[in-house]
């Protein structure tokens, strides 16, 4: 390398902010606000009593403001995963498994691996609800006229007890102070990542490389459109109709995916593996380098924001027409 300082002024800031945020994390993730408890709050998410990073499952299947079915959004969530995984094996198998050199495709991967795990909570909830309503399904036994002359006697009791189809409702409302487990907390944090990393891999491919580093004569395939293109509009529209919460802290997780790559690509040129850098702005042979990563950093940050406003207003539109929202923005 001709410039060695700016490679380690880069990898000083990346593992600045690593640090950081996993000093987020630990603060943040799973601590439990101060505050009176009170059991007779609908939606925990509400108050201070539950832990910031805390995921219930109800936030892993339903809809935000609930819009839609869960039924329905298990069907977008299934057709957006069999519509991309075709696309992401067709690319590896045609052009080799260096195409993971690029941080697009671990995005489109990351989307792919969201769409699997949503699409599984959202089946396990349409699983249990469908046995739990065949189990206390009520169906009357045939009655002799001695038994009906009982029944008729003491009807009032009874019908109280034939109202066991409200069952669903208690335990939904149980299910939403329930824990979402590891996989369900996974499943969020990858959500967490994603939206700002696709969001930020469009803008930068849209903005930066399409006019500037590729080539006019560039032919856009029916693939790229949909790593750059496609993704963000699917992504958006399970952002608008889902119950996951979106807390400032969890910028970590992007952090993390984003230190991930360089740290790949870091070592496949100082390996000698590779030559050549995927992006320009990931060069660290010249004395520009440290003010590039510094701005990618920063722009992270910006995406991540964009994110939290889109948050905002969701939050807000579903206010206005009085709908619960589970997943509400925390700070």
């Amino acid at each position: 390398m001709e410039y060695h300082w700016p490679f380690a002024v880069c990898i000083s800031f990346v593992v600045f902010f690593t640090i950081g945020a996993a000093f987020l994390l630990r603060r943040y993730e799973g601590a439990k606000v101060s505050g009176p408890r009170d059991d007779q709050i609908e939606d925990p998410s509400l108050v201070g009593i539950v832990p910031i990073g805390y995921v219930c499952r109800e936030e892993l299947w339903s809809s935000c403001g609930g819009a839609l079915n869960p039924s329905w959004l298990l069907a977008f969530r299934v057709l957006c995963f069999l519509y991309l995984l075709p696309q992401l094996v067709y690319n590896v198998v045609n052009s080799g498994i260096h195409v993971f050199f690029f941080y697009t495709q671990w995005t489109f991967a990351l989307l792919i691996l969201y769409f699997a795990l949503a699409s599984r909570q959202s089946l396990l909830h349409f699983l249990e609800d469908r046995s739990f309503l065949e189990v206390n399904r009520i169906r009357p036994p045939k009655r002799s006229s001695e038994d009906r002359e009982l029944l008729d006697e003491d009807r009032e009791a009874n019908e109280e007890k034939l109202t066991a189809p409200e069952l669903p409702f208690a335990r939904r409302s149980e299910e939403k102070r329930e824990a979402a487990g590891v996989e369900g907390y996974f499943t969020q944090c990858v959500f967490q990542a994603l939206l700002p990393a696709v969001l930020l891999t469009d803008i930068v491919y849209w903005c930066l490389l399409v006019p500037f580093v590729l080539p006019p004569e560039f032919h856009h395939s029916f693939i790229d459109l949909n790593m750059h293109a496609a993704n963000i509009v699917l992504l958006l529209i399970e952002f608008s109709l889902n119950s996951l919460r979106f807390p400032w802290f969890r910028i970590s997780y992007l952090i993390f995916w984003s230190a991930a790559y360089s740290t790949f690509q870091w070592t496949l040129y100082t390996t000698g593996i590779s030559h050549h850098w995927p992006y320009p702005f990931m060069n660290v042979d010249t004395p520009y380098a440290p003010a590039w990563y510094l701005f990618i950093i920063v722009f992270h940050g910006i995406c991540y924001a964009i994110c939290l406003l889109l948050a905002l207003a969701k939050q807000s539109v579903w206010s206005r027409y009085n709908c619960p929202v589970i997943g509400r923005l925390r700070f």
